[in-house]
């Protein structure tokens, strides 16, 4: 059965303090943005009505998006250029379904984000830190779409989905 897939970019709606970090953080990634439009968080939504997302307290997990909604502000919804089938998105997740959440790398990437911001040394491509068995958002994301996205900030990822969105033939 196909089903349609969005990516939703969000920040957390009564502005925990790793969500306002994570916005501080790599909001100069895309200093082109108001503040305000700059996600902390992604995840997938699948049929309006499962989200699949892996945080800080859960790791991997899915949840019904009426009630992600009450902790979640979304920033933004794009729609996924692929064409899912529901048994595909099924074991994609049973493969991660409750993994831990990516500590170490999502630290590799906080010291990177830091050089970064203090020295404007440019963000690796590679995770030394990362986890083949743990995921933070992005990381999450990337193993249900099949790409890698290990030092990729929830921002980032945004402007390039929506660019990709917009730009379908050249990407």
């Amino acid at each position: 059965m196909e089903v349609t897939v969005d990516y939703l970019f969000s920040k957390n709606k009564n502005g925990a303090i790793g969500s306002e970090i994570i916005i501080q953080g790599t909001r100069l990634l895309a200093p082109e943005l108001p503040k305000d439009e700059v996600p902390s968080h992604v995840a997938i939504l699948v049929n309006n009505r499962w989200v699949f997302e892996s945080t800080l307290e859960h790791g991997v997990k899915r949840i019904e998006y009426s009630k992600w909604l009450e902790k979640n502000t979304v920033i933004k919804k794009v729609p996924c250029l692929k064409t899912w089938d529901l048994s595909n998105i099924i074991q994609i997740f049973k493969d991660i379904r409750d993994k831990k959440y990516d500590y170490p790398a999502i630290t590799y990437f906080s010291w990177r984000m830091l050089l970064f911001i203090i020295f404007k040394k440019k963000l690796p491509s590679v995770n030394r830190f990362n986890s083949e068995d743990k995921y933070f958002c992005c990381e999450a994301v990337g193993k249900m779409t099949g790409c890698d996205y290990q030092m990729t900030a929830p921002v980032v990822l945004m402007l390039s989905i929506e660019e990709a969105v917009k730009n379908p033939s050249q990407h």
